[in-house]
């Protein structure tokens, strides 16, 4: 295939989506059904006993600001729901780079906002650590365009419209590996885990499950650059179990 063709194939498939998705917001309604807004086009669904921390999703809606948003979600998590949003870390402290922040910006909001934050390089078995001790982790990514718009075709979760919408995904964000074009820098929050996937909230999309194997090849331009985050008090939330996502009956 010619790079002008794949080109062409790149921007039909951003073009043709035309409903805006629906996050999935919480653990309550990723737990009922894990496989919403997967980047898989299968295996979507985790295990019974995945490992989900209750993590609240805060909305990216435009303009590089994922870092804030995914930062927002974090702060809410160990200081309580609603303590801040990311369009308001986003007006009051911009990125200093049009393309968003870095590592380093977001430790010093982090910081600024009542957290203890480490860049740190972690492999699988380490973020596994720090999601058995409670801990979310913010992983820089770069990924196909695609997979993190603000809008999706018709019907994108349901069974039959959703396969052939998340195998059209697929083959898209193969093209853009493969030529380079529709590649994106983007913050993901990863806060649960099976033998086989992650969960990870995702500022556009929240709730969504991805393979280990995806996960690695995306944050691999960042040498599994990271952010581990802590408070001088447990969240709000960890006077409960961590909640568990639900394989549908």
């Amino acid at each position: 295939m010619q790079r002008g063709l794949c080109a062409g194939v790149l921007t039909l498939a951003l073009c043709l989506g035309g409903c805006a998705v629906t996050p999935v917001p919480d653990v309550n309604a990723f737990a009922e059904d894990s496989a919403d807004n997967s980047f898989e086009v299968f295996d979507r669904r985790m295990a019974g006993d995945a490992l989900v921390l209750p993590v609240v999703h805060d909305r990216q809606t435009d303009g590089p600001s994922c870092g804030a948003h995914a930062l927002a979600s974090v702060i809410n998590y160990w200081r309580g729901a609603g303590t801040v949003q990311g369009d308001t870390i986003y007006s009051a402290t911009p990125p200093s780079a049009p393309a968003g922040y870095s590592i380093a910006e977001l430790m010093a909001l982090a910081r600024a906002n009542g957290l203890i934050a480490s860049g740190v390089r972690l492999d699988d078995a380490a973020i596994i650590r720090e999601l058995e001790n409670g801990r979310p982790v913010l992983v820089a990514v770069r990924l196909p365009s695609i997979y993190v718009q603000n809008r999706t075709y018709p019907g994108a979760n349901t069974p039959v419209l959703g396969l052939v919408g998340s195998t059209l995904s697929y083959r898209v964000g193969q093209v853009s590996q493969w030529t380079g074009l529709e590649m994106v820098d983007h913050y993901l929050l990863v806060v649960g885990y099976d033998d086989e996937r992650w969960v990870v909230v995702e500022p556009v999309m929240g709730y969504r499950t991805i393979s280990r194997d995806k996960l690695e090849r995306y944050r691999r331009p960042f040498e599994n650059a990271s952010i581990v985050f802590s408070a001088t008090h447990p969240p709000p939330s960890a006077t409960a179990a961590p909640a568990q996502a639900q394989a549908p009956g």
